[in-house]
């Protein structure tokens, strides 16, 4: 069986175009997006493994049994899969961000436009099927195509092997931590002036160094450090806006990374959020202010409520 992922605009290097040809799967991960490592090349190898013969392409090369569209649904997309749909190959919308509500932009460029609803509409019809990234995303899908699941962010526990021990959480005031693209940096702006209060450190991983109300420890992002930078916080924050449908489509990755190395979450109620938090216990989840305030206050008190929902995380 051969499984392709098409990925518009795939820019490979010349080196990763001849690994490519001839099969040898090893990429730099760090010239790719989040979705597409954490959705495709993290899995090649396992698949490897079943004798599943896997490749990625732009969309030249239709040679495959399986297709699989990863964040790409606009017109040229639509043409890839009837072109596909030609040859007998069987077609897969793989989507971890809802497409399917228009939102307009918001400050740091991203959103869903009445285009992009419109794009997503027509290629969910055309698939043979679609990959959610979750929950929210499949029941939104489900009204375009029945034949939609939900398949969760991996998180490939070979390469986040670290662990975070008992004697992590022994510092006076507990370190908090997030990581994401810096346009949306302003997700910690109104949490920063809490954090700053109780002197509370922030570590921020994130591609550029964005601007911050205060002092923090800026650590740039990168596919190959992130696992042993991920467990130099002791509380993972992941504050969120629940006012739209983009920003409630969102997976759990975010937080799941961390708490896959035994970093908990405190983190705003996004159904995605809500879902592993509430089957681990491995941190908190705060819908206001005061309840931010609050946790803050009691980690400070008490730092070993941190171990038990680290351990919690890990098990869960």
């Amino acid at each position: 069986v051969k499984v392709t992922w098409y990925i518009k605009n795939l820019n490979l290097n010349p080196l990763n175009k001849l690994r490519n040809a001839i099969r040898f799967r090893s990429y730099n991960y760090d010239s790719f997006n989040t979705s597409t490592w954490n959705r495709c090349l993290q899995l090649i190898p396992y698949l490897k493994k079943m004798k599943i013969k896997c490749r990625v392409d732009d969309g030249s090369n239709l040679n495959t049994d399986i297709a699989v569209l990863i964040r790409w649904q606009d017109e040229s997309a639509f043409k890839l899969v009837e072109r596909l749909k030609d040859r007998g190959v069987k077609t897969v919308l793989d989507l971890c961000v809802n497409y399917f509500d228009e939102t307009g932009i918001f400050p740091g460029g991203y959103g869903v436009t009445a285009k992009q609803v419109e794009e997503v509409q027509n290629i969910s019809v055309i698939v043979n099927a679609i990959i959610a990234g979750s929950k929210y995303i499949r029941q939104r899908a489900k009204n375009h195509n029945p034949n939609t699941t939900y398949l969760p962010e991996s998180i490939d526990s070979n390469h986040f092997k670290y662990v975070k021990q008992k004697n992590d959480f022994s510092h006076k005031i507990p370190r908090a931590i997030w990581s994401g693209q810096s346009i949306k940096s302003e997700e910690i702006g109104e949490l920063f002036p809490m954090l700053k209060d109780r002197n509370i450190p922030l570590t921020i991983i994130s591609n550029k160094q964005p601007d911050m109300p205060g002092s923090y420890r800026y650590i740039p992002w990168s596919y190959y450090t992130f696992p042993s930078n991920i467990v130099k916080g002791d509380f993972c924050i992941s504050p969120r806006r629940t006012d739209n449908t983009y920003d409630l489509g969102h997976s759990h990755f975010k937080i799941g990374v961390f708490m896959a190395q035994g970093v908990p979450s405190i983190a705003a109620p996004l159904p995605s959020y809500k879902e592993v938090i509430e089957k681990t216990e491995g941190g908190r989840i705060c819908e206001s202010n005061y309840q931010w305030e609050k946790t803050l206050d009691e980690i400070i008190v008490d730092p070993q409520i941190l171990w038990q929902w680290s351990q919690a995380a890990r098990e869960g």
